[in-house]
Parts: C-alpha cells; sequence; structure tokens
C-alpha cells in the first residue's frame, strides 16, 4: 500500500499539468492508497471578513487528518450585507491555489481543500465585519484523477453497492462552482479519527482536447 508523498514543502506549488506518470501508481493494476484517519466531520472555525476586503486567518485551518484533502462546509454567523456569496480561498494538498463560492446562507462544498487560509464576501459587502465558519465535510479526497475499485473502512471490505464515489470533474476550465477534478470519496460509516479509509485507485492520466487533465486534474479554481 502507498502511503504517498508525505513530506510536501509549503509554499510550493506541486501541481502537474497533464501529468502522465508517478513511481507512487502501479503499472498494471489498482493502486492501493490510505486516505487517512479523518477526523468527524464538523469542527467549525471562525473567519471574520471585513467590508469589500479578504479576511485572513492568523493560523490557517490545516486538515492533516486526511492527506488529499476533504470538501468543507460553510455557515453564515453575521450575515454579509448586500453580498451574494461567499468565497473561501486556500490550497489543495498539492499547494495549488483554490478558491470555491458558497451562497450567503451557507452550504456544503465540493471542492478537495486541504488547507483553509480564508474568506471574503462578494463586490459590494458592506457589513463592517461579518463572520463564517467553515468545518470539515464528509468526502475524502484522493490523490489522483481515478475510478475506485474497492475501499476498505476500519479493515472491512466496503460493498460498492453501498458505498459512494464522487467522479472527478473534467470541466476546463475549473470555476468556482465545478467539483473536484480528481473524485472523491464518501465513506459509508462516518469518520471519527480511528478509523482508517483504503482506496484501490484506477488512476485515468488522460487528457481532453486542450491537453488538460493528467493525473493530478485540471487545474483547481483560483483568480
Amino acid at each position: 500500500m502507498f502511503k504517498d508523498r508525505q513530506g510536501f514543502m509549503q509554499g510550493i506549488n506541486m501541481y502537474v499539468p497533464g501529468m502522465q506518470w508517478s513511481s507512487s501508481l502501479n503499472m498494471n493494476e489498482g493502486s492501493v492508497f490510505s486516505l487517512g484517519r479523518p477526523l468527524a466531520a464538523g469542527g467549525p472555525q471562525s473567519i471574520s471578513i471585513p467590508a469589500n476586503a479578504s479576511g485572513y486567518l492568523a493560523d490557517p485551518i490545516v486538515f492533516t487528518d486526511s492527506p488529499y484533502g476533504r470538501n468543507i462546509t460553510v455557515a453564515v454567523t453575521l450575515a454579509l450585507t448586500g453580498s451574494t456569496l461567499v468565497r473561501v480561498f486556500g490550497e489543495d494538498y498539492l499547494g495549488q491555489p483554490l478558491m470555491e463560492d458558497f451562497v450567503v446562507a451557507g452550504a456544503t462544498g465540493k471542492k478537495p481543500f486541504y488547507r483553509i487560509l480564508g474568506a471574503r464576501g462578494a463586490p459590494g459587502h458592506t457589513t463592517a465585519v461579518a463572520t463564517v465558519t467553515v468545518a470539515r465535510g464528509p468526502n475524502l479526497g484522493l490523490p489522483f484523477k481515478a475510478a475506485i475499485e474497492w475501499a476498505k473502512e476500519a479493515n472491512a471490505h466496503i460493498d460498492f453497492a453501498f458505498a459512494k464515489w464522487v467522479a472527478p470533474d473534467l470541466s476546463d476550465p475549473a470555476t468556482a462552482v465545478s467539483g473536484d477534478p480528481r473524485g472523491q470519496y464518501i465513506p459509508t460509516a462516518a469518520p471519527d479519527g480511528v478509523k482508517e479509509y483504503i482506496v484501490s485507485l484506477r488512476a485515468d492520466s488522460s487528457v481532453n482536447a486542450n491537453n488538460n487533465g493528467g493525473l493530478h486534474g485540471i487545474r483547481q479554481y483560483a483568480i
């Protein structure tokens, strides 16, 4: 089983456009990866957003329990008057800049955040200091664009009639509301920080007509 590259250098974007191969993958069979022992979904943390500006966290939120990131949920605790959305920004597990938009009422996201740096409202936000909370979502990110052949949770094989896989979003270019370009695993049994989730991946190195994609998927949305 591969425990893929644990020593990522902070501040370096390790995304490879059109990536075709990795030493972490088997040539002719599925490649087995641990998705870690992720903590339970939830654990909201607050971000303060000044009017018409970005609110940066003094200490970024880092999902070290989920080696390839996970989706997030957003809730608004002090309304963003005049704003139509909340934009959360951060990085995926590769250090790739990442942004996702949420409705002002809050919602569950689709993108694989590993590190959250802050948030902002849409232009026109007039509240002096609005507040949102971000929390861990239930889905687990994958190291490569791939299909899942089988999964184990707490060392028990999962019947794929019940397990759920979110296919990679091939939208090119990615947008602030598109999905995970590598795909995600939705655990059958909720994470609790104890259970380990293991998947066998059939990686997909294909690129589209513009030669975008590859093993790392379409480049994440960020401006």
